[in-house]
């Protein structure tokens, strides 16, 4: 029942009443127009008529004030249910639905267009922050970007737009105004959140977009902005990207290259070369798979220019069901030897890696104990309770886990109690540095310390020289891979070096 029905309802009683009794007070009004002296009733029947009146103009009094009464009592509960479905009730911020009804009617109309200003907000690793500290201070987290936004922002509008993420509606098209405002939210943001004592610094990516400059259409505004806010997150977070034209043109490319890739996988223009991982006395204990891409036009593609628009989508997977499969093929080429995969983090985020494997392996017959998993610094450090499940399975059917580019990132020594690793390859830079670098000495020999006492195995890579080593060797690394050892080749290549190797073949990696 609506509430103007409500109304109606609760007083028609009462208005039906003071009809009868008006009806009353006429007629009795009337019995004494005839003569007040002729017969004393009709003095009485005047005294009621004057009564009965007084009582219905109190009653319609009292009708008024209830009506009136009702009327505010239903636009307050009509304002709370807006106010409800308007305002994010953990941020402050508005909702989406309202956020983009503001944003259309800041933009006007095709005859009337204003400048604006659209603004997207990422709460950078957001997710971490959650597991680390707690759900708690991940919402408190939220709520203080929405106040630093309105803040700094005063004259803008602050959306919630999804969990994380948010918008800004600013009435202006002034670049360097909106820039100068942006750079004190990212610094206030950095400045950190008080939590439980300590300052937790805060990271945020931001991408804009301008109308009418960009974009006058709401939707098309908020996609241009998006675009630029996933540039953003490409190029490290924690900063801010104005729209460009040339990002529409990048977008057309990484679809051009996903719909080739897509169709390269059912031609069989991927290859998958190997490089050799040798021990300490220069046998070849293991190899790696890199997947390469040779496009009948383009001639051969590097992995770096394919994989990243391929994890943009579930290509990936795709692709790496295609290395497994190639690497279960190829393995009875390397006897004794065992071959390592990379796993990309976007497949560890879906159950499908494990099922996968488990099939691949089913179909080919071939053990998981043949196989290493690499999955990189940047995966670990980022890794959920869902991913670390994922890696715990893998281990549990027989694949040996290693963690590459250890030393690029945050992922310190703790790291390789917690994980669940069998070996760690240490990035090139370490390796390069040793004969000079005092730092990179210690490093890779504390690593190799702590790794002998969890039973890990030490990896380095990019030696490319005799003195690289020498020099990787005495600081304790027992696995080594680079140019100095062999290039990746193809199968038959590898396969002949590894059959013109001297030494033992046992799988001891």
């Amino acid at each position: 029942m609506s509430i103007l029905a409500t109304i109606k309802d609760h007083s028609g009683r009462i208005y039906r009443g003071i009809q009868a009794l008006l009806v009353a007070s006429i007629a009795a009004t009337a019995i004494a127009a005839f003569g007040l002296t002729e017969d004393p009733s009709r003095a009485t029947a005047l005294a009621m008529s004057v009564a009965s009146t007084s009582l219905a103009l109190l009653v319609l009094m009292y009708m008024r004030s209830s009506v009136v009464q009702s009327l505010q009592s239903a636009a307050d509960a009509e304002a709370e249910k807006h106010r409800f479905l308007s305002i994010d009730a953990m941020t402050g911020a508005m909702t989406r639905r309202y956020f983009l009804e503001a944003l259309s009617d800041r933009l006007g109309t095709l005859r009337n267009r204003r400048q604006a200003s659209l603004v997207l907000i990422d709460l950078d690793h957001f997710k971490q922050l959650n597991d680390t500290f707690g759900h708690q201070f991940g919402d408190l987290a939220l709520a203080y970007l929405v106040k630093e936004a309105e803040r700094i922002f005063a004259d803008g509008i602050i959306g919630r737009l999804g969990g994380d993420e948010f918008g800004v509606i600013i009435p202006h098209g002034d670049a360097a105004a909106l820039n100068k405002d942006v750079r004190r939210l990212l610094d206030a943001m950095r400045a950190g959140k008080r939590h439980e004592g300590k300052i937790i610094p805060l990271s945020i990516s931001l991408g804009v977009a301008l109308a009418p400059l960009h974009a006058s259409n709401p939707t098309e505004l908020m996609l241009l902005a998006d675009l630029a806010l996933y540039e953003s997150k490409a190029a490290g977070r924690g900063r801010v990207t104005v729209f460009d034209e040339e990002m529409l043109s990048d977008k057309r490319y990484r679809r051009l290259v996903e719909r080739e890739l897509r169709a390269a996988v059912y031609l069989g223009e991927l290859e998958l070369h190997y490089q050799p991982i040798v021990g300490a006395e220069g046998s070849i204990d293991a190899l790696e798979g890199l997947i390469r891409w040779r496009h009948p036009v383009r001639g051969l593609i590097s992995p770096a220019e394919f994989i990243p628009i391929a994890e943009r989508s579930t290509l990936i997977d795709m692709i790496g069901e295609w290395v497994f499969k190639r690497a279960c093929a190829d393995i009875g080429h390397f006897p004794g030897r065992r071959i390592s995969i990379n796993v990309s983090g976007e497949q560890l985020k879906r159950d499908e890696i494990v099922t996968m494997c488990e099939r691949v392996l089913r179909e080919t017959g071939r053990s998981a104990s043949s196989f290493i998993i690499e999955i990189t610094e940047t995966v670990a450090t980022a890794a959920t309770p869902e991913i670390l499940r994922r890696l715990e399975a893998l281990r549990g059917l027989g694949f040996r886990i290693a963690l590459d580019d250890f030393g690029t990132g945050h992922c310190g020594f703790n790291y390789l109690k917690t994980l669940p690793i069998d070996s760690v390859k240490i990035d090139r830079s370490y390796i390069r540095s040793l004969a000079h670098d005092q730092v990179a000495q210690i490093f890779v020999s504390a690593l190799a310390q702590i790794a002998r006492i969890q039973d890990i195995t030490i990896v380095a890579e990019g030696v490319e020289t005799a003195e690289e080593f020498t020099l990787a060797r005495t600081a304790g690394c027992s696995r080594f891979q680079g140019y100095f050892f062999g290039k990746p080749a193809p199968r038959d290549k590898t396969s002949a070096l590894c059959a013109a190797d001297n030494q033992p073949l046992t799988l001891s990696a």
